[in-house]
């Protein structure tokens, strides 16, 4: 019988989060063990707690008690937010209903879990990284202090696969801007036009993960820029019949999101996640990347990435897409039939 793949989620839990997250959820190569909140990106932390709990509803008795871990309400660098409008649908969870209210959801403080759970762990797990790095970070800053732990993450940690970042046209042709000031609407509070969201809320809990010296697959924007979310994709979820599909089509309806199908909205997180055990639907390069700690706020290069091959730590860049593999992908997976969901009658 295939060994499913151990992974630990740790989301901001954004529309595409639950996208992932789905995904994963409703994987049977999959086995997710643990799913870590920061309150550092979309979701306020508090919330994102919550609807992670709740959103466990959707996969049965069983998923109930997965440990849902409290992380960080701040970033280690920066004060970065998403816009208020970002944040507030996320807090809502998209107007989507859970099946139910978890009875008894199983919450822990980030850090002490993730500590206790490597340091006792013999098995490979991949993390996967769609909230920003702010979690990782916090806890490969521990390790520095810490040889025990930081050798039990480097044989525990199979790999990191991260949504985050872009390699600027600067470095490769045709290159991907950064996609700060696109979100801003008319509110521009941030006029850095080379960073991705995911670095650019803690760029110094993005390097750290980047030099931590485990193996990391970065989902750059180059990719994801690739697998617009259009309405023929949004058109195919809603023909799926299951509370998980049902579920992900309510998010997809919500009216900020709605907006975005077919204009900005891209397969961002769902992309990293289906790469877990399809790692072909991206085409990848290494470079040798640092993260930009440095704040101008009248030339903002900070949270860009920077190709520097003598310090910069390996990292694989996923720099294209396959874009109707994804899909197939992902609703092969939305489509399979799990055991009925849980009641709170």
């Amino acid at each position: 019988m295939k060994q499913r793949t151990k992974v630990i989620i740790d989301t901001d839990v954004d529309f595409d989060d639950y996208m992932a997250m789905v995904y994963l959820m409703q994987n049977p190569d999959i086995d997710v063990i643990a799913i870590a909140v920061t309150g550092c990106g979309a979701v306020h932390l508090s919330k994102g707690v919550e609807n992670v709990a709740n959103l466990l509803t959707l996969f049965g008795e069983r998923a109930l008690k997965t440990p849902v871990l409290r992380g960080a309400q701040a970033p280690l660098s920066f004060s970065n937010v998403f816009p208020a409008d970002v944040r507030n649908g996320a807090d809502l969870h998209y107007a989507a209903a859970f099946p139910g209210v978890n009875p008894s959801p199983a919450i822990y403080e980030a850090q002490s879990w993730l500590h206790d759970f490597f340091m006792h762990n013999d098995e490979p797990v991949t993390v996967l990284s769609i909230g920003g790095g702010t979690n990782f970070g916090t806890l490969f800053r521990s390790a520095q202090q810490n040889p025990a732990l930081q050798s039990k993450l480097l044989s525990g940690i199979q790999q990191i696969v991260m949504m985050g970042g872009n390699i600027l046209p600067r470095d490769i042709s045709p290159g991907a801007e950064g996609n700060i000031v696109p979100t801003l609407g008319n509110n521009v509070i941030y006029r850095n036009t080379v960073a991705e969201w995911n670095i650019f809320i803690d760029p110094l809990g993005a390097q750290l993960m980047f030099a931590s010296g485990v193996p990391l697959r970065l989902i750059a924007l180059n990719a994801t820029n690739d697998v617009p979310l259009d309405q023929d994709f949004v058109n195919q979820l809603n023909d799926i019949n299951t509370p998980q599909a049902k579920f992900l089509s309510a998010v997809m309806a919500y009216p900020e999101n709605a907006a975005g199908i077919g204009t900005y909205l891209s397969f961002w997180d769902p992309l990293a996640a289906c790469t877990i055990q399809v790692p072909s639907l991206v085409s990848t390069r290494t470079f040798r990347l640092l993260v930009c700690q440095e704040l101008n706020e009248e030339d903002d290069q900070s949270a860009s990435l920077i190709v520097d091959n003598e310090r910069g730590a390996a990292i694989e860049v996923a720099i294209s897409a396959d874009k109707n593999a994804v899909y197939a992908e992902f609703l092969r997976v939305l489509r399979l039939r799990l055991p009925d969901t849980y009641s709170s009658q």
